[in-house]
């Protein structure tokens, strides 16, 4: 039997024919994107069109003014960063670009990358003591932190101030930071609440630009990191992430990274075939796979190399640990089915739990 399209019939058909000689499209196209709520040439431009003209004021983001000025502040003092961020690729290539970018004005700040088994998931008791240990004044979170409440009442009273990037649902109290960047937070009025964890850590650096009077070549330059986080994360690509993945994808296979470029040729991806597909079946799970079987920080170490050989390297590792990770995914299943055949009775059982 032959695949067929399915579409919705909520739009009345006057309005989808309207539409369609408006926009000059088939009448089946007309009706998906007013079920998608594109009911305008303005936003069908937008759609069809990205453009980095059409980005939002980092500004409207709640906190943004504080967050800014605390880092300005920091970046002149040349006070001690840390950038705290998650293993998975979202949080991987949120610490590389925020490190690339402090380090390009001058003040290369160190980064925290929780182990998975030893320390779990987001802040932790014993990461922000080892960070403060470093004597650092300021700690940035990208991807995590926002549940953290407890962890940054310690910070504070070991003499950090915190600024909280993350994109993760909050929760009814916000940790008592210095300043809390989420779309998603209630009293916020950014406009698209959907942002990965290296959008929110993008529109950070986008304002520290601003505030700085920077080219927009400077934050422009680590879209390549952003498409990859963005579309790893799986977020939604409409509106603003639509724009940031579009851009990016199109700046990688020419990225200046020696680490992307080195990650491009292990994995076997011509310049002229990445898309969102690409990052999310081949290049994501190379990135993944050294924070789930050792640590995350050669992620970091790859996106951020300055040398071709270094680069290469590294992306060697990342490919074996690749490859490692198959042969455990593969070993599991078997172990699972092995399980169902000794255990599985279906006159007995109604469900199955491994």
């Amino acid at each position: 039997m032959d695949a067929q399209w399915v579409l919705i019939n909520d739009v009345h058909p006057a309005r989808v024919t309207e539409f369609a000689r408006e926009l000059s499209i088939p009448p089946s196209i007309a009706r998906i994107l007013l079920n998608r709520g594109i009911d305008s040439y303005q936003k069908a431009k937008r759609f069809f069109r990205p453009s980095l003209e059409n980005l939002y004021d980092p500004f409207q983001m709640a906190d943004m003014e504080k967050a800014v000025q605390r880092l300005v502040r920091a970046i002149r003092n040349r006070e001690r960063i840390v950038i705290y961020g998650d293993y998975d690729v979202d949080g991987t290539t949120s610490v590389s670009m925020l490190y690339l970018f402090l380090k390009q004005l001058g003040n290369p700040p160190r980064f925290y990358i929780p182990d998975r088994l030893r320390d779990g998931y987001g802040l932790s008791e014993r990461g922000i003591r080892e960070v403060a240990s470093w004597g650092t004044d300021l700690v940035i979170t990208v991807d995590c932190g926002i549940t953290g409440v407890e962890e940054v009442g310690l910070a504070n009273q070991l003499g950090m101030d915190v600024i909280i990037s993350d994109h993760h649902e909050p929760p009814p109290s916000l940790p008592p930071a210095l300043a809390v960047l989420n779309p998603k937070r209630e009293d916020c009025g950014y406009p698209f609440p959907e942002l990965a964890g290296v959008g929110v850590a993008f529109k950070l650096v986008q304002a520290l630009c601003d505030a700085l009077d920077l080219d927009p070549f400077w934050y422009e330059r680590f879209l390549d990191l952003v498409a990859i986080g963005s579309a790893a994360d799986i977020v939604p690509l409409v509106d603003e992430n639509r724009i940031l993945v579009h851009e990016g994808l199109n700046r990688l296979p020419g990225s200046e990274k020696v680490g992307l470029q080195a990650l491009l040729e292990s994995s076997g991806l011509r310049a002229d075939s990445i898309g969102t597909g690409q990052v999310v079946f081949i290049l994501a799970p190379r990135i993944n796979a050294v924070g789930r079987l050792g640590s995350a920080d050669r992620a970091v170490h790859l996106l951020t190399a300055t040398s071709q050989q270094q680069a290469a390297n590294i992306a060697a590792i990342l490919e074996q640990e690749n490859r490692n990770r198959r042969d455990l995914d593969e070993e599991t299943f078997a172990e699972a089915d092995r399980m169902v055949q000794d255990l599985y009775d279906p006159e007995q059982h109604w469900f199955l739990v491994l």
